[in-house]
């Protein structure tokens, strides 16, 4: 093969692979937006059923109404997490299996994001509640907890909206840290998703404390409920970012 032939091929090859990877990209983006348009869609309906009454209203078995017909569509729903000002703002399920729902949506169909889902060992009224999420390169899903990072956002996104389907929640951040799974040094904050006693209960807090990238000055004490929502963090393989909080 002559010298200008190969340029040829090698020519074709990369144009072959540049239009691969732009398609791969477009899909990413176009599947992205889909889901992002079916959360907007359970958003308005959980709006429409508060609607004309207090968004607290109640039925019958004590649910909170606005998410009694989510809850009927999908009994795996849990309640729903917002932390205002980002794209967070997300029904979230719980299975038996924590992969489950990696790669499904509400109506489990395949859906590349996910959805929140809570660990399969936080039952409700867990002491911590653990919820995960992908970090998603468009900036959805759990994408925005990275941002905890910088303190300064910290400062204008001090608190999380957790509404589990009986009870409305306001909780604060105590604590926002990284952790590589599989490092020596990993702390495998997965492992206290049933917290039974106040000495693990303490383990826990004192540790992501430490970790944290800044003192929130805030803390806890056993009796609080914790919120620990995690997601992949890109700064080096199989990092976690983990960001940490208890119910006002």
């Amino acid at each position: 093969m002559t010298v200008k032939k190969l340029l040829t091929v090698v020519q074709v090859l990369l144009i072959l692979v540049f239009l691969a990877c732009g398609g791969y990209t477009a899909k990413y983006f176009y599947d992205s937006h889909k889901a992002q348009k079916g959360f907007e869609e359970l958003k308005e309906e959980t709006l429409s059923d508060a609607a004309g009454g207090e968004e607290s209203e109640r039925d019958e078995n004590g649910m909170l109404k606005k998410y009694a017909e989510l809850h009927a569509r999908n009994s795996d729903m849990t309640g729903w997490l917002t932390v205002a000002l980002t794209p967070i703002d997300y029904p979230v399920v719980r299975s038996a299996d924590n992969e489950y729902y990696l790669h499904k949506n509400f109506d489990k169909e395949y859906q590349f994001s996910g959805i929140p889902f809570a660990d399969c060992q936080c039952a409700d009224g867990a002491v911590n509640t653990i919820i995960y999420a992908h970090n998603m390169k468009d900036g959805t899903m759990f994408a925005a907890l990275a941002d905890y990072e910088d303190r300064a956002f910290y400062e204008t996104h001090k608190n999380i909206k957790y509404d589990t389907l009986y009870d409305e929640g306001e909780y604060e951040i105590i604590a926002a840290f990284t952790t590589k799974v599989g490092a020596k040094n990993e702390f495998k904050y997965y492992e206290y998703a049933d917290i039974g006693d106040e000495k693990k209960f303490n383990e826990y807090v004192n540790t992501v404390k430490t970790l944290s990238f800044y003192d929130t000055g805030k803390s806890a004490v056993w009796g609080d409920e914790l919120l620990t929502l995690s997601t992949c963090a890109y700064h080096t393989s199989n990092e976690r970012f983990v960001v940490v909080a208890k119910k006002i």
